[in-house]
């Protein structure tokens, strides 16, 4: 089994009708052409994604979930229909990445009944549940001191989401979020940011529509805006110019590219602050 989950990232389709499954199938199909190693897996306990329908409660043990439908149900991904080849690519994409930021062990059946054993003592546990408790705290004031600026990250990818936040903790800078273009401007028009990271293809207004709202406002006709997308296209980018945007990223996300934006962005800052 250890095998079988490293040599491939398996799926689980958790009562899928036949169509979806054909779908998904596809896009696996599809996957292989591009280096992207998965395999539908006949069992959960063997899968590190597991998808299923909006009102199909999903067993627990299972890395990530991706419901399809419109569910007040949790789960790591949501995918809407219609089911499209690219959007199904792209879901499986983020869950890879989440994959990536989540513990392997805590839904393997062996290290669950080793710990069993190892908290059956009664004099362990009291010794090991305040150890945890005291640097936490600790930790995140010297992490929250520390921001320099406050950036509000607008995309409806959780793995980009998760990225960003990272490469924006290790420069000190304060990451908040927000998953669509109206959610974007709703904070943006009670809270001053001090930077912009903007999706353009999102659920509802897009990234340029939402640059152009922006701009229009006098709190924000300084603030860096940064264009996020998987296009590469000179168009996209003189239309991001036209709509008001800094600067512009493609995606997936390079460190350096990254980091160098934020040298730029940084001394922007310090111009506008002087």
């Amino acid at each position: 089994m250890p095998t079988a989950q490293q040599k491939a990232i398996g799926i689980y389709l958790f009562g899928l009708p036949d169509k979806d499954q054909a779908i998904i199938q596809r896009v696996i199909t599809f996957g292989a052409t591009q280096g992207k190693n998965y395999i539908i897996e006949a069992d959960l306990d063997n899968a590190r994604i597991a998808i299923s329908l909006d009102n199909i409660e999903l067993p627990s043990n299972h890395a990530v979930s991706i419901r399809i439908g419109d569910s007040n149900l949790p789960c790591d991904l949501l995918l809407q229909r219609p089911l499209l080849v690219t959007r199904v690519m792209r879901a499986l994409d983020d869950a890879t990445q989440i994959l990536k930021s989540k513990p392997m062990t805590a839904e393997i059946p062996l290290p669950n009944t080793a710990e069993e054993t190892n908290t059956a003592p009664p004099p362990q546990q009291p010794e090991r549940a305040p150890e945890p408790e005291a640097p936490l705290p600790k930790e995140e004031k010297t992490v929250t001191d520390d921001y320099a600026y406050t950036a509000l990250v607008v995309d409806d990818s959780a793995a980009i989401r998760k990225q960003l936040e990272i490469e924006l903790r290790d420069a000190h800078i304060k990451a908040e979020f927000a998953e669509t273009g109206e959610e974007a401007l709703e904070k943006s028009a009670w809270k001053q940011y001090d930077l912009i990271f903007l999706d353009i293809i999102m659920p509802g207004i897009d990234g340029f529509e939402v640059c152009r709202q922006m701009r229009a406002r006098k709190t924000m006709k300084k603030t860096p805006i940064i264009m996020l997308s998987g296009k590469t296209s000179p168009l996209d980018e003189v239309q991001g110019v036209i709509a008001g945007a800094s600067t512009y990223l493609t995606k997936p996300v390079k460190h350096e590219q990254f980091q160098q934006t934020l040298k730029r962005v940084s001394k922007w800052l310090t111009n506008f602050a002087c």
